[in-house]
């Protein structure tokens, strides 16, 4: 990635921030873990960054629409809508996959363009307790401003192109 990459939100309350494993993954948050259930799959949002050669919006999406039910078992979108983020045009995107474990995860992405980079976030739980977490997760999306302090040389939005 050419950018540096955006400011990483702060992590919900007793969360802890972790590193990240791979160089398009800017930020990483979970849950702490379960005294009752440690084995319990952990809650984590996750801040990525990828350059995207130039393509825009519509096809950085459309490629991420192909590519998810390919690599995550059993994934079904369930809402996809374009919203503002940080001042920007984006996007929101609601699905359910299973994990490694088979357990029912839900899934919910926050997406914007901005010079060239996706920026992404992505909040996964536990489908059970989704309606737990789902207002805390989306207190960090608000909060988030991808590219900030970057407006790059050409001043154009992700919607002019």
């Amino acid at each position: 990635m050419s950018e540096a990459p955006s400011p990483a939100p702060a992590a919900p309350g007793t969360w802890e921030t972790v590193t990240p494993p791979g160089p398009d993954i800017t930020w990483v948050a979970r849950e702490p873990v379960d005294p009752t259930d440690p084995g319990r799959f952990r809650a984590n949002l996750v801040l990525t960054a990828v350059t995207t050669a130039g393509i825009s919006f519509r096809d950085w999406q459309a490629g991420t629409d192909e590519l998810l039910p390919r690599v995550l078992d059993d994934y079904l979108l369930v809402d996809l809508e374009r919203l503002e983020i940080g001042g920007r045009s984006g996007g929101r995107r609601l699905a359910h996959h299973a994990g490694p474990g088979g357990e029912a995860l839900t899934m919910e992405q926050w997406f914007v363009l901005v010079d060239d980079v996706g920026h992404t976030l992505t909040a996964t739980v536990d489908t059970w307790r989704y309606d737990e977490l789902a207002d805390v997760c989306a207190e960090v999306a608000q909060q988030w401003r991808p590219g900030a302090g970057s407006e790059g040389a050409s001043g154009e939005s992700a919607d002019a192109r």
